[in-house]
């Protein structure tokens, strides 16, 4: 009898976003289980991507020191903690950021090695 697995990647996830930071719940965190560091950056449609790096490219000296960010990974959620790095997103968005979260869907592309924060704009 042929199984399909069920996969917690193909699930929509979740981006809760902050003017100090990215949470990221449960499901969004899994591709970043392993993650050394991050880069967070914007597509040419307005939605935040974020992908994450391993240890060895980090060191490798191939990435600008200064898209490196850390992520913080809890049981329940992941966290992109910088003020400057929301202070970027909100206004390349025109968002207004609060201590009240703005929440988006994400999902994960396996091909590009990236989460997309969608319909952020």
């Amino acid at each position: 009898m042929p199984i399909t697995w069920f996969s917690s990647k193909e699930k929509l996830g979740t981006a809760s976003l902050y003017n100090t930071n990215i949470t990221l719940n449960t499901i969004a965190s899994v591709p970043f289980e392993y993650a050394y560091r991050v880069q967070v950056g914007l597509d040419e449609k307005g939605n935040i991507v974020i992908r994450p790096l391993t240890k060895e490219k980090v060191q490798s000296g191939d990435l600008d020191e200064y898209t490196i960010l850390q992520i913080s990974l809890r049981k329940t959620y992941s966290r992109i903690s910088s003020t400057m790095l929301m202070r970027n997103i909100s206004e390349a968005l025109n968002l207004t950021l609060s201590d009240k979260p703005i929440k988006f869907d994400t999902t994960w592309d396996e091909v590009e090695n990236v989460l997309t924060i969608h319909n952020v704009k």
